[in-house]
């Protein structure tokens, strides 16, 4: 699908579709240093497309220019952009507005007549810190949790389009050996529902959010207690193959007790979600 747009500047997080033209320009602030799922969108807009990078390093803080810097040289390595072209205006301030509102589109809209006051309030007292617009934000679930303590549902609700948005940028990538030994994968968020949020259609509950590599995508699935505690069991970095973790899984207490099929069962699906993974 292609759209017409005079300036080719594709936005992001991206939706998927196109300009017309062979050329589109990619931002430094959107894309620089970043994995996972933008990284693998942006090599197939490169299958596809003529990518020219749009650099705004003048406007980069100096508290982290140097880190910037290396990581344009890791990034110009695989976008391999046609050319390299400098921005010599940039309005902060809007920029980061509407990528609040592409990253927090839901809370954003909770948020109501609230939101202008509170998004002012942020940026009042947070200073740009990263050359990610997106990474701008990265506190503000804890800025709602502060300036909100009762509001349980836009709390979580706010959480939970921060770890999709957080998680399409992280470089998180699992080596595959074909090994038999499980483990979780390194990209696992969990979020704990402490009441049905009709704002996101979820029920109360534990829900993990993991980078699945096969698909590309966030993958989300919400977690009964045995799914809870195969995670537990494999928690800091432990790892097991399937044998030594279903005898591990015998051992635990939880009421009603399931018998070995079914715990592999839970494995499998787990498996089959990307939580777990096998290396």
């Amino acid at each position: 699908m292609f759209k017409s747009n005079d300036l080719n500047i594709l936005s992001f997080p991206f939706n998927g579709v196109l300009p017309q033209s062979n050329q589109v320009v990619v931002r430094d602030i959107d894309v620089v240093g970043v994995g996972a799922v933008r990284k693998q969108q942006l090599l197939k807009i490169q299958s596809e497309r003529e990518i020219v990078l749009q650099s705004h390093s003048a406007f980069i803080p100096p508290s982290v220019k140097s880190i910037y810097d290396e990581e344009l040289k890791r990034t110009l390595q695989w976008l391999k952009p046609v050319r390299v072209t400098s921005v010599s205006d940039f309005d902060f301030r809007a920029e980061v507005l509407s990528t609040f509102e592409k990253s927090f589109p839901k809370t954003n809209l909770f948020l109501g007549i609230m939101g202008k006051s509170s998004r002012d309030k942020y940026l009042q007292e947070m200073e740009w810190s990263s050359w990610l617009l997106q990474d701008h934000w990265r506190y503000f679930v804890g800025f709602v949790r502060q300036k909100f303590p009762e509001n349980t549902a836009l709390r979580e609700l706010a959480q939970w389009e921060w770890i999709h948005a957080w998680l399409e940028i992280q470089p998180f990538e699992e080596e595959k050996t074909g090994g038999k030994q499980i483990k979780v994968n390194t990209s696992l968020q969990t979020l704990a529902l402490s009441e049905d949020n009709k704002e996101i259609e979820r029920m109360k509950g534990l829900y993990a959010f993991v980078y699945d590599q096969d698909s590309v995508k966030i993958t989300e699935r919400q977690l009964d207690i045995y799914e809870a505690a195969l995670l537990d069991l494999l928690a800091e970095d432990r790892i097991y193959n399937e044998e030594q973790l279903l005898e591990m899984a015998l051992l635990e207490e939880i009421e009603p007790h399931i018998n070995k099929d079914e715990w592999r069962k839970r494995i499998e699906v787990l498996l089959a979600s990307a939580i777990l993974v096998q290396h």
